[in-house]
């Protein structure tokens, strides 16, 4: 049983009071179909036609909040990739941007490639609902969820560097 604070009004995030840290077993077991970035512990989840993220912020809660999808967030990536991000944090080490787009993932991926057409990269792991990339030159990882109608694309950089 998870206990959640009331939602705040200003942001209209949900604070997770108990337990102090996600379950993410229990997570993917009650959602199979939803992603989990097994780097940065980022859960993002369509659930009753509204896209839900889990994160922890700078004060070290865990918070849940759903994504208005006409509000992307004004923090760009480090390269223009052609997507709008929809979030932006630091976590763990590691700055993060969340892009979700209505495509399919070879769609979202044909777009990568052709704005990182210059950069070396390399895949890690690909599977039927993920894939993981690795860039090298700009020192970030990046995850490609597909479910749902849902492409999600999680840019994960390491926050000491400063390119």
């Amino acid at each position: 049983m998870w206990t959640w604070a009331d939602p705040a009004p200003v942001h209209e995030l949900i604070r997770l009071v108990e337990p102090a840290q996600p379950d993410w077993h229990q997570l993917e077991e009650q959602f199979p179909d939803c992603p989990v970035t097994t780097e940065l512990k980022l859960w993002v989840c369509e659930i009753e036609q509204k896209i839900w993220l889990l994160h922890q912020g700078e004060n070290k809660h865990w918070w849940l909040s759903s994504i208005d999808m006409n509000k992307p967030t004004t923090q760009p990536p480090p390269i223009n990739i052609g997507l709008k991000p929809f979030g932006y944090g630091t976590q763990q080490g590691y700055q993060y941007w969340l892009f979700i787009e209505p495509v399919g993932r070879v769609a979202m991926r044909r777009q990568l490639e052709f704005r990182l057409s210059q950069l070396k990269r390399q895949r890690l792991s690909v599977n039927s609902s993920h894939e993981l990339i690795h860039l090298p030159a700009l020192n970030s990882l990046l995850s490609l969820y597909n479910y749902s109608q849902w492409t999600v694309l999680i840019w994960l950089k390491h926050q000491q560097d400063k390119r």
